[in-house]
């Protein structure tokens, strides 16, 4: 395994580079260093009283400890027949599990045989589709599977439905008595209907630290328990966060990622109008930390109103792409569409395996110049000739590369999202630490399903203005 540091290239921002309305030149970059060093200031303050929680994450082994006690137990069951973890979660809760278990396990991780796999399958629950849901009652065994609803307050609709759903499936299988047995909840450490909930059926349970908002939980036991199930390192994961957080921790712009990143990024936006940000790992593995990424984006930075009040809708809309899928179904937009996006290249230098293309069919001139190569030279080819594309179409793009995929870069790469989260946060003078838009769709839903005290929201929707016959086709 390599223990190295990922890299962050921005050249290809540069306008000595980018000929075209969305370079950005040296001067403006540095323009912004005396902004940087107050807010990394306010920042220090800030996480010196504890105000910025999540900071602290890669250093509470006590928690790792539980966690780690919790999963041994867990594994210990699979000789008495557990199979299957199931967990139940959305957004937040699900997202950043996901993104660990699918760049740091096998790419087919629950279709392994179970003596090459030796650690439970992993399943998610966090749509309320119910077709899925149904799927998931057809798949899992109640005997030899274990839930594990993650919800802060116990309050979210969804998972919650899932929860009563999935109780009601183990309790006419196994028994209520038994039911406590294969449920563990990752809750809030002291209130909320969860953690009620939790002491009523006697669970086993976890805690998300105080402060810590869903999309910022990926190190918490909300990320860790199922990472830890399928086997991942977790102390090595923040080892990589705390390596990155060292870096963020250096007040010079052009030595600190996560500052450089938020500063391209909000100067792009705001001056130049590029209002999208698109994440493309070149790498299967990555593809879900371009969703995890989506939410921390979308959830922190698009807002409303300043910290003081003012209208400035805030915010550039974060987009997932995958190479090299999408070189051939988003590639043609960006390089010869309006000059509105930022591309993001995640990079592996070595990946852990090598596949030679055979030299068949040489005498057709589609496939006579593969053969020799290697499949990881054409994933590098692919990617170069990418980047290549969009600097000569004048389109600025990044490039971080991961010296290789393991929990000590995927630690890094998160960690620096993060901190970039937040410094932009400040940059825009918005609070990216709420989700006021989130918490609106979430009481109408209530209030149509008749939630005590949100009859206010059913009565507005019900007297929405009914939908023009005209304006409906089909």
């Amino acid at each position: 395994m390599i223990k190295k540091a990922i890299t962050y290239d921005f050249n290809n921002t540069i306008i000595d580079r980018i000929k075209g309305p969305s370079g950005i030149s040296a001067e403006e970059i540095e323009s912004y260093i005396k902004k940087a060093s107050e807010i990394h200031n306010i920042l220090a303050s800030k996480r010196e009283i504890g105000g910025l929680p999540f900071y602290e994450l890669p250093y509470r082994k006590d928690e790792v400890e539980e966690i780690k006690a919790l999963g041994e137990s867990v594994k210990e069951e699979m000789s008495n027949s557990i199979e299957n973890v199931l967990v139940i979660g959305i957004g937040g809760s699900s997202l950043g599990g996901i993104a660990l278990i699918k760049s740091l396990t096998h790419p087919f991780y629950n279709l392994l045989p179970e003596h090459l796999r030796k650690t439970p399958r992993i399943f998610y629950a966090e749509n309320i589709d119910p077709d899925e849901i149904m799927g998931l009652f057809e798949l899992l065994d109640p005997e030899k599977t274990i839930i594990n609803i993650i919800s802060k307050s116990g309050n979210t609709a969804e998972p919650m439905a899932n929860f009563l759903l999935f109780h009601k499936f183990m309790v006419e299988k196994i028994g209520e008595e038994n039911f406590k047995k294969h449920v563990i909840v990752t809750t809030d450490i002291e209130k909320g209907t969860m953690r009620q909930i939790a002491n009523d059926i006697g669970a086993r349970t976890l805690k998300i630290p105080e402060g810590v908002g869903g999309r910022f939980s990926v190190l918490t036991s909300v990320g860790l328990f199922p990472a830890y199930l399928a086997g991942i390192d977790i102390d090595l994961l923040l080892e990589g966060a705390a390596f990155m957080d060292r870096l963020c921790k250096n007040e010079d712009i052009f030595e600190n990622p996560a500052y450089m990143n938020a500063i391209i990024h909000y100067h792009l936006h705001t001056r130049r109008g590029v209002n999208m940000a698109v994440l493309m790992p070149y790498s299967q593995a990555l593809a879900e930390i371009s969703v995890w990424y989506r939410q921390l984006l979308s959830e922190s930075l698009g807002k409303t109103y300043s910290l003081s009040g003012e209208v400035v809708y805030a915010g550039q809309t974060p987009i997932k792409a995958v190479g090299a899928i999408d070189q051939h179904s988003q590639i043609q937009l960006y390089r010869e569409g309006p000059f509105d996006k930022i591309i993001t290249i995640l990079t592996v230098k070595n990946f852990k395996n090598f596949l030679n293309i055979p030299a068949l069919f040489d005498s057709y001139e589609g496939t006579s110049y593969l053969g020799g190569h290697t499949l990881n030279e054409l994933f590098e080819a692919e990617k170069q000739a990418t980047i290549l594309a969009l600097v000569k179409s004048g389109r600025p793009n990044i490039e971080i590369t991961l010296p290789e995929i393991n929990p000590f870069t995927v630690g890094q790469l998160l960690y620096l999202y993060e901190v970039q989260t937040v410094f932009a946060g400040f940059l825009y003078n918005i609070d990216s630490l709420d989700q006021p838009g989130v918490e609106a769709g979430k009481n109408y839903a209530y209030g149509l399903l008749g939630r005590k005290g949100y009859e206010n929201m059913r009565d507005e929707v019900n007297n929405f203005p009914e939908s023009n016959k005209r304006y409906i086709i089909g």
